[in-house]
């Protein structure tokens, strides 16, 4: 793990809010990417569950599927290991102004939780409910927030 990173574990989407407003007050990075490049990332993600199509290319693509143990070994321990690459359309995204980015990722989340559920599976972890898509956008949230720490000096 990346010396220097939090321990986060968000239950809740409103944990994510929170931790949002301690960062955008200020804050360090101890990865290679800016806070809004963090949060760019999140909400482009989130947004790709409610509109990748059933049917697209990455859907289709069986070969980076994990199997059912390595999936649930990440809900169990609430952590993705670090180093997953990137699909070729995800490159690591422009710096941006992160109160903007924060905006699009808690719209995201939003419109997540107003949704009816995803609309494709997942790349690594194929078919999720949405009780499970709302846990791993958690667990992803954390992954990446905990490379930012607050300058307020609490760490979660």
């Amino acid at each position: 793990m990346t010396p220097g990173r939090r321990e986060l574990h968000f239950q809740h989407f409103d944990e994510i809010s929170a931790d949002l407003d301690r960062l955008l007050k200020g804050h360090d990075s101890v990865g290679g990417w800016s806070l809004g490049q963090i949060l760019d990332h999140l909400a482009t993600v989130t947004r790709r569950t409610l509109e990748a199509p059933a049917d697209s290319p990455q859907a289709k693509d069986l070969s980076l599927r994990v199997s059912d143990a390595q999936r649930d070994q990440v809900f169990a321990t609430g952590k993705l290991p670090e180093g997953i690459p990137l699909p070729g359309t995800l490159g690591a995204p422009e710096d941006c102004d992160p109160s903007e980015a924060a905006d699009r990722l808690r719209a995201a989340l939003a419109d997540f939780e107003a949704s009816p559920g995803p609309a494709a599976p997942h790349r690594l972890f194929g078919p999720l409910s949405k009780d499970q898509w709302r846990r791993l956008i958690g667990i992803h949230c954390a992954h990446h927030l905990s490379f930012a720490i607050p300058r307020d000096g609490s760490d979660s």
